[in-house]
């Protein structure tokens, strides 16, 4: 025998309802995700970003020559070894900076003035964000880590 099923029409504004506010959730929802930042860091305003990028020994900069101001560091350690990056702003060039006799750089030299360090060495693979405001003058970038700045991890910066 065949039965048919009569819907109550009491439920039909309540299933209404309920739809329409699964609706309006899902708009909020949707236009919540398209206004949200899109992922990534944001960059303070009037910062420059320079990727820094680390081997097994070299150091890799898209240019030398900068303009004054304020810079963040992207470095990563592209090297199957730790590295560190550190910036002095000196009147000498890389190959005439006082050395230890463990082949680094000795930091506490007159001849030095810090203006990056990034504190610990950094793992293969990792990136880490430095800042550095950087007034005109010359500037040496480097691994310091022994014997790393001597097998050729540095490099010459000018910023005028």
């Amino acid at each position: 025998m065949y039965t048919t099923r009569t819907q109550d029409p009491r439920l039909a504004p309540t299933v209404i309802g309920v739809l329409t506010v699964l609706l309006v959730c899902a708009a909020l929802l949707i236009v919540a995700l398209a206004v949200r930042p899109s992922g990534g860091l944001a960059v303070p305003h009037g910062s420059q970003v320079l990727h820094v990028d680390e081997r097994d020994f070299a150091l890799q900069l898209a240019t030398t020559r900068l303009h004054a101001g304020t810079y963040v560091f992207v470095d990563t350690n592209h090297g199957p070894s730790a590295h560190e990056l550190v910036m002095w702003k000196t009147d000498d060039p890389a190959n005439r900076l006082p050395l230890l006799p463990n082949h680094r750089v000795n930091e506490e030299s007159s001849q030095l003035s810090s203006v990056l360090d990034s504190g610990t060495s950094l793992d293969p693979g990792q990136t880490r964000l430095l800042t550095a405001t950087l007034p005109p003058g010359h500037y040496v970038l480097a691994c310091n880590l022994p014997g790393h700045f001597t097998s050729g991890m540095h490099l010459d910066i000018t910023v005028t």
